[in-house]
């Protein structure tokens, strides 16, 4: 893609009083082209003048301010520039040129459509001083803004009036003083560059000349503000070449930069190319905020990261535990500093620290881990310590204070020896902390905070009984080598005993969610088994058809948690359901006949036992069975079939008072809601058996008691409430991954109704029998759990994107099966396979659970150019090669000429071995130019002449992977993994791809 000519980055335009702040993506777009942005580290000078700085720009960055400047360039702008050799250089160099603004309304200046443009107000100044307003503006921008990125300002005092003026105008910015930054920046040089034919023998009593205009001016040391002032005296224009003439200048301003340099470099201020442009993009923000707010370069890192918002919560769930002196100083304040370190540096933070070794002694150095404790972590720790610091011993007295800072101190040696490993991967150490930890502490656990982290609530529980969360499952287990989303944990992190071969599935970070719902209805259950018997058949890949899912709820407990949590295939699934329906609804009677009178008297009888034993049938046999099929002592957290293949579960259930609907989840209830209550570590429900929560979701009223939970309360069926799931799930889907707008595939299953009658049924009332009360209440409560009712969560149907809402269900001619009918259990397998086998429905569902398979991932973060930015990235497939189905997948892809579609225009060529990587896999490269970052387009699988159906995630932005993949995270990601390379292909692309200087 050609660059464009210009080269506009900052400006001001004042108009009718009001100052508005425009900016490019100039500085960024420059930047981005360097072969190298994490090592290479720029450095930046600042000219300002008119034709004679015009004139040493075009020899010091070959830059020609008029023809590429596109237009007559307006008063206070400033233009970046970047040195030819930059994008191969280790210390490239960038060129801001500028101006004093002298007028009082300056124009408006844009770059045309190739740059992104922003434009923000500033301040509406009084009448009776717009020009003085505009003009301390103007001076903010370089004193408050540029200076601290800075080398060196080089002022070209012919362009700007003479030494008197430059003087005056000094003395301004050093009266409004140092700019406030977090931590103290290396202040910058200041050279002046004049005219004169014996510039050796003048330029020191120039100096002075100036030193005496500048204190006359202003009582503020210059120090304060700059480390140096120099002067340059250039031989006229015409005496020597134009080349030779500047030569001298570009030696000076690459001395003082020298200089500057190696203050920023004992102090860790010295940013790559990629720190860089990120603390410039982010001082940009911050001055448009308030021209007077500090900087802070330490909170700045971490934006697109920032430290847990209830990070004093988890603090706390710790501390409360700790009981001695003993406990709380060799075993909290250790673990909560080393945890505090880790989320504190990442690999990709303050890359600087490698270049120099901090110690003790450097308390200049910028990033100390006392400046990053306090500004980042010391408010929660000491609130934490405020209200779980309660010792057993009254005789012992532990301030908040004391113990806050008994943790700065911990995080400050550690970070010591961070610094001083060879890798400085704080995960390592922290690592490390574990395996070193004495073994009185190896058996503390807590299900509320993830033990490694500190920080988040956890997900899985390891057979050791330590609890850990997803994101240190990314930082401490291995990835599968050909799998990118699977991680494997040898051991305990915490205590190190062995997980035999744990294995979790991560969902791939740009892919949309997946949904899957059960309907309740006792035995009718068996038809949802038979709809994805025939969805298995239909999609025709050789792994068990829950496995495409990443949320799984359901109201049919058995099904859901069989399933899911313990693998069991269709076949198992049906077969298990059956035998459990057989020994579960076996009646107390034992009278049967068939005379009229005496078999209504008996069925009075009957009712009247099980209104006085509040069910049915006994929960003896119910619950045998479901010991059976689960266990006795497993937990829904406990590691599972549902963790190995990465699916979140729920079960919802009501309680016996209200109905209100509470939810047993295996992934511990992480995240907030409102409309319904889930059960999170605080309840104590991570250890309840799993045998129970299927009971309690058995419990249908008048079919068996509500099931008591010890220390939770009484529950029944979630049918009562949310006999379909549907719209739970997607309000929890949510809750669980709050960055996902919506699910891209949801499949509701219901368990089949009575056909609606055109014609309400209103005979009179047959007798107290068949149409008292009770009767009337059987009925109705029968009727909450039919499902044909119009699906509740089609109306949030998003308009283009119909494909990806499937309700499947039956109708009975007659009363729909009773839910303990055994009698009608082959009856409803027939009906529901007849139902949806062969369906247009059902094979349009298959190819979107094939087109789901495929996901697409940026190779970086594109860049606008001409207007346009050109995305690179490639489609990727969740089934590996290394997958039995992989194969069979490929074999699919090729027999049924299905083709990908790149806003609605096909990537040519046959789907073979050219579309695989180096290991096998799927991969293929796909490239598209779109004119924003919020411009969404699509990426779609086609069989045939049929529908398309899109790929997981689809349609994309721009935004949206950058966010997903977090690629516009320069200081560290949410994890510890190494941030993943460009391959060969991309480094020969990024070589092609060079801007304008």
């Amino acid at each position: 893609m050609k660059s464009c000519n210009h080269s506009h980055w900052l400006s001001l335009h004042s108009h009718h009083g009001e100052v508005t702040f425009t900016q490019s993506d100039r500085a960024a777009t420059l930047l981005h082209s360097f072969l190298y942005p994490e090592s290479q580290r720029p450095c930046l000078f600042v000219l300002i003048g008119n034709r004679s700085k015009a004139r040493a720009l075009r020899e010091l960055a070959s830059a020609s301010t008029g023809k590429r400047s596109a237009g007559k360039r307006g008063y206070g702008e400033i233009h970046l520039h970047l040195d030819p050799s930059a994008p191969f250089s280790g210390r490239p160099i960038l060129f801001a040129d500028g101006d004093f603004p002298i007028q009082q309304n300056i124009r408006p200046s844009t770059s045309g459509k190739c740059h992104e443009i922003t434009n923000i107000l500033l301040t509406k100044p009084k009448e009776s001083q717009p020009k003085e307003t505009l003009q301390a503006v103007a001076d903010n921008i370089y004193l408050r803004l540029l200076l601290p990125f800075t080398d060196v300002f080089c002022f070209f005092a012919l362009d700007l009036g003479g030494l008197q003026p430059l003087a005056r105008r000094l003395a301004a910015w050093l009266d409004v003083g140092h700019p406030p930054t977090l931590p103290v920046v290396v202040p910058p040089q200041i050279i002046i560059v004049t005219e004169t034919s014996t510039a050796d023998l003048q330029e020191s009593q120039l100096l002075e000349h100036f030193l005496r205009l500048l204190a006359h001016e202003t009582r503020t040391d210059p120090s304060t503000c700059f480390a140096a002032i120099r002067v340059v005296a250039l031989l006229p224009d015409g005496h020597i070449s134009s080349t030779a003439r500047h030569r001298k200048l570009k030696e000076s301003l690459m001395h003082a930069s020298d200089q500057v340099r190696l203050q920023r470099l004992e102090v860790s201020m010295l940013f790559s190319a990629q720190h860089f442009d990120t603390f410039l993009r982010e001082a940009c923000s911050c001055f448009t905020e308030a021209l007077n707010k500090p900087f802070d370069f330490i909170r700045a890192s971490r934006i697109v990261n920032p430290p847990a918002l209830d990070l004093k919560e988890h603090l706390t769930n710790l501390l409360t535990k700790i009981n001695t002196i003993g406990e709380l100083k060799n075993f909290a304040i250790p673990l909560i500093a080393s945890s505090l370190l880790l989320d504190g540096y990442h690999p990709d933070t303050h890359r600087e620290f490698s270049t120099r070794r901090v110690s003790r002694s450097n308390e200049n150095a910028a990033f100390r881990p006392r400046d990053v404790f306090r500004l980042l972590y010391k408010d929660s720790c000491l609130q934490a310590c405020r209200d779980g610091v309660h010792l057993q011993d009254p005789a012992i007295l532990v301030l908040p204070s004391g113990s806050a800072r008994m943790i700065e101190d911990t995080f400050s040696e550690l970070f010591v020896t961070l610094s001083s490993r060879p890798t400085n991967i704080a995960a390592d150490l922290h690592h490390k902390f574990f395996l070193e930890l004495h073994h009185d502490w190896k058996a503390f656990q807590l299900d509320d905070t993830c033990l490694i982290c500190l920080r988040r609530t956890p997900r899985y529980r390891l057979p050791c009984g330590h609890c850990i969360c997803l994101n240190c499952i990314r930082d401490f287990g291995t990835p599968n080598e050909h799998d990118p989303w699977l991680y494997k944990l040898e051991s305990c992190v915490f205590c190190n005993i062995s997980t035999s071969g744990m294995v979790i599935k991560d969902r791939p970070p740009t892919a949309g969610l997946r949904l899957l719902t059960f309907d309740g209805g006792g035995v009718r259950g068996l038809a949802t088994l038979q709809y994805l018997q025939c969805l298995q058949e239909e999609i025709g890949l050789p792994y068990p058809v829950q496995e495409n899912f990443d949320v799984v709820f359901g109201t049919s407990g058995i099904i859901a948690i069989g399933l899911s949590i313990c693998g069991w295939t269709i076949e198992q699934a049906t077969e298990n359901l059956e035998h459990y329906a057989e020994l579960a609804f076996q009646p107390r009677s034992i009278w049967n006949t068939e005379i009229p009178l005496i078999s209504q008297f008996l069925q009075v009888i009957d009712f009247m036992i099980s209104y006085l034993a509040d069910s049915r049938y006994s929960a003896d046999n119910l619950e045998a069975a479901l010991r059976e099929a689960f266990g006795s002592n497993r937990s829904m957290l406990d590691y599972s079939n549902a963790t190995r293949i990465g699916t979140c579960v729920g079960l919802p259930v009501t309680t016996i008072r209200d109905t209100s609907i509470c939810v047993f989840t295996n992934y511990n209830g992480v995240g907030t809601r409102s409309r319904y209550h889930v059960f999170g570590p605080s309840d104590g429900s991570s250890r309840v058996p799993l045998w129970e929560i299927a009971r309690c979701g058995s419990a249908a009223p008048f079919y068996f008691k509500p099931k008591h939970i010890t220390g939770l309360g009484t529950f029944q069926d979630g049918g009562l409430r949310e006999n379909d799931p549907g719209n739970l799930a997607l309000e929890e889907a949510a809750v669980i991954y709050p960055s996902i707008d919506e699910p891209s595939l949801v499949v509701s299953l219901g368990t089949g109704s009575s056909r609606p009658s055109d014609i309400p049924r209103m005979s009179p009332s047959r007798g107290i029998f068949q149409d008292g009360f009770i009767a009337r209440l059987l009925r109705a409560f029968k009727l909450s759990f039919g499902s044909i009712r119009g699906h509740k969560f089609r109306s949030r149907r998003r308009e283009g994107r119909k494909e990806q809402y499937f309700r499947f269900d039956m109708e009975f001619d007659g009363p729909e099966p009773a839910l303990d009918d055994t009698t009608k259990m082959q009856e409803l397998k027939t009906a529901a396979r007849a139902a949806v086998h062969g369906s247009t429905e059902l094979k349009r569902l298959a190819r979107c659970i094939v087109a789901e398979l495929f996901v697409f991932e940026l190779d970086h973060d594109p860049s606008r150019e001409n207007g346009k930015y050109l995305c690179t990235g490639r489609i990727l497939c969740r089934r590996r090669a290394n997958h039995h189905a992989f194969d069979v997948l490929m074999e699919q892809l090729s027999k049924k000429s299905i083709k990908f579609f790149v806003e609605d225009r096909p990537i040519e060529g046959l789907i073979d071995s050219s579309w695989l990587d180096l290991k096998g896999n799927f991969s293929k490269r796909v490239c598209i130019e779109l004119v924003d970052r919020r411009s969404a387009f699509t990426i779609q699988l086609r069989e045939g002449n049929m529908d398309p159906c899109s790929i997981s995630g689809s349609p994309f932005t721009i935004n949206g992977l950058v966010s997903a993949q977090e690629l516009s995270a320069p200081f560290g990601a949410s994890n510890h993994r190494k941030r993943m390379r460009v391959d060969l292909a991309d480094v020969s692309y990024r070589k092609r791809q060079r801007v304008r200087a």
